[in-house]
């Protein structure tokens, strides 16, 4: 509905222009976090002489480079938020997982649900498998060298996330209160915005000579700023559960979660996984024929 609207609203000068320049702008971006900054990161993390602020300074690099995502989207909404509600330059692996326009901001607090339960897991599965004749200190020994192998990593980022302040949980339980309320209200006031368009164009319906355009751009006057609004608002969003979470973990930890957010992005677009997709797609007239 919102992309058929666009099509309505657009500018011929500027707009198609600005949808075209946010896409080279996100194509950048997209190659500034796959190419310099993820590995960047993975080095720092995987050094053992590394020190504790040069890895801080490659998390708040790296965390800039999103907000600076975010402060784009901003700008490019108020131009055309139609298009920014449906990109094209986002793949079919990707846009399941968009909430008006981007990354749903759930994908945040599950992916540190992530790190955190498969903690529980490890430390159970130790609990288990512990012999009560080996000592606390060999064992605990054992598992450095066992981890600093496995995950090619030194043990103070491989063990980040073993036992996990009350104050990361207390934080992740607050903020996924705040989008059980925040993200209902935002489709809603998406809901609203539509639902009055319509009401907008169908009041100013010409049976004579059909849908004037001019109606349908008076339309589209009234509800573009509320759009822009939830555009915005949503971003504002995603941006506040992201610094919620690094202000609530370690350095260690923040090096790990954003590591795996970005790792989430660039799988989307790895050239294999995309064309295993393609493989996976069913023709339609092979699908109707399955209906039938």
């Amino acid at each position: 509905m919102l992309k058929a609207v666009g099509l309505f609203g657009r500018k011929k000068s500027g707009s198609s222009g600005g949808n075209r320049h946010f896409k080279d702008f996100y194509a950048d971006w997209f190659n500034t976090l796959n190419t310099t900054l993820l590995p960047s990161l993975q080095n720092s993390m995987s050094e053992s002489d590394s020190s504790l602020t040069h890895l801080s300074t490659q998390v708040e690099t790296l965390h800039r480079h999103f907000q600076s995502y975010y402060d784009a989207l901003d700008l490019a909404a108020a131009n055309d938020v139609a298009q920014l509600l449906y990109p094209d330059w986002r793949n079919p692996l990707e846009k399941p997982f968009l909430f008006l326009g981007d990354l749903h901001p759930y994908l945040f607090t599950n992916l540190l649900r992530f790190f955190l339960n498969q903690n529980d897991s490890e430390d159970d599965e130790d609990y288990d498998n512990d012999s009560l004749t080996v000592q606390f200190a060999d064992a605990q020994d054992r598992d450095r060298d066992q981890l600093e192998v496995l995950f090619d990593r030194p043990w103070h980022i491989a063990t980040a996330w073993r036992s996990p302040s009350y104050d990361l949980m207390g934080k992740l339980e607050q903020v996924e209160r705040g989008l059980r309320l925040m993200v209902p209200a935002l489709v809603a006031r998406a809901r609203d915005a539509q639902a009055g368009f319509l009401e907008h164009v169908g009041r100013n319906w010409d049976y004579g000579s059909g849908l004037q355009k001019a109606a349908v751009a008076e339309a589209m006057a009234e509800q573009n700023e509320e759009m822009v609004g939830v555009f915005v608002d949503a971003n504002r969003l995603r941006r506040s559960v992201l610094v919620e979470i690094l202000g609530a973990t370690s350095v260690f930890q923040a090096a790990l979660f954003l590591e795996g957010l970005a790792q989430f992005l660039v799988g989307f677009r790895d050239p294999e996984l995309l064309a295993q997709f393609d493989l996976c797609k069913t023709p339609l007239g092979k699908q109707n024929r399955l209906a039938i």
